[in-house]
């Protein structure tokens, strides 16, 4: 199983066992990070791949109100080349969190442009609660 499907899965389990929502949620963050190589590659297929472990990593860090360590991580998926819509989403989402509005505005303008990565997802956001 690769670490985006598993990570997926410990998402699952953590909507359905909120008593357990942290620990799936760090379990998921954990499969992640330890997929991603400790040195980039010039490599633009692995880059590729990157960005969206990266992407789906940010929605996870988000998710977990690791807003600045999710910004961090998305703007190197961004560094990297994602044109995945759920890149800029989170990336807004987690400026959402860090009271950075207009940044926050700008980066889902960018996501309606853009076309979705069928791997990845985008972080839980209620535009209602900002």
């Amino acid at each position: 199983m690769d670490a985006i499907t598993a990570s997926k899965a410990y998402i699952k389990l953590a909507e359905g066992d909120a008593g357990q929502w942290d620990a799936h949620m760090a379990a998921a963050e954990t499969v992640l990070r330890s997929a991603l190589p400790a040195a980039r590659q010039t490599d633009p297929q692995a880059n590729r791949q990157d960005a969206a472990l990266l992407t789906c990593l940010g929605a996870v860090l988000c998710d977990q109100g690791k807003y600045r360590e999710a910004v961090n991580v998305l703007e190197t998926a961004l560094t990297l080349g994602s044109t995945d819509s759920h890149t800029h989403y989170n990336l807004g989402v987690a400026l959402a969190g860090l009271a950075k509005p207009r940044k926050a505005m700008a980066q889902f303008g960018k996501a309606q442009d853009l076309a979705a990565s069928s791997l990845t997802w985008t972080a839980y956001f209620d535009p209602q609660a900002q």
